[in-house]
């Protein structure tokens, strides 16, 4: 499971010794409030030890911005918004696990392929928001799209804390669950409480 949206180095330690299994850094969406630097993503992502992947949350315009970056930064994977074809054929040269956004709800359209991709996160959709509108998802939709895109794992994003994340890990059967505002005392600020807590339901403990 992983903690998205991470701004502190506090923060990064909490998520790791709460049992994440990933932790996401969001560049490119300056409208959020967990947006950081490409400079700031490499000093934190240094800080996480073997075996916790580091997912960077981006957007492709930013990539053909910043070239260089994901060489400086090694991150174990990419979240990435924008083109599907042109997602795809990055993911064919970039030697990264690359991570498809998909929104549930909206225009109702489900997924037609998950091909080239290593994995489908759901995201709520939400008029006039580019991803991580922290809404809950329709969970009969989400357990539909992880469904139809099997045998690519399916990650459970979209409104998850710790009070709802046992049921919907009940409901979809995810592969993996992906949480941010759901964890946190203010925009962009982590409650280690919270990550434990959530951390604790989501692999069936607390």
């Amino acid at each position: 499971m992983k903690i998205c949206g991470l701004t502190r180095e506090e923060d990064v330690e909490a998520a790791i010794e709460s049992g994440a299994d990933a932790v996401g850094f969001i560049c490119g969406f300056p409208e959020s409030p967990r947006n950081i630097s490409a400079s700031r993503a490499h000093e934190l992502i240094r800080r996480i030890p073997p075996f916790v992947d580091s997912v960077l949350v981006t957007r492709l315009e930013f990539l053909e911005g910043h070239p260089g970056m994901l060489k400086r930064l090694k991150p174990s994977a990419l979240q990435l918004y924008g083109s599907r074809a042109e997602a795809r054929r990055l993911s064919r040269t970039l030697g990264l696990k690359i991570i498809l956004p998909h929104f549930i709800g909206g225009d109702g359209r489900g997924l037609t392929s998950a091909s080239g991709f290593d994995a489908v996160l759901s995201d709520t959709y939400r008029r006039g928001w580019s991803g991580g509108t922290g809404q809950t998802s329709d969970w009969g939709l989400c357990r539909r799209l992880r469904d139809e895109i099997a045998p690519t794992p399916f990650i459970l994003s979209g409104g998850l804390n710790p009070a709802n994340v046992k049921e919907a890990v009940r409901r979809v059967r995810p592969y993996a669950v992906d949480a941010s505002s759901g964890v946190e005392k203010a925009p962009g600020v982590k409650d280690r409480g919270k990550m434990e807590a959530f951390v604790g339901f989501a692999k069936g403990g607390g």
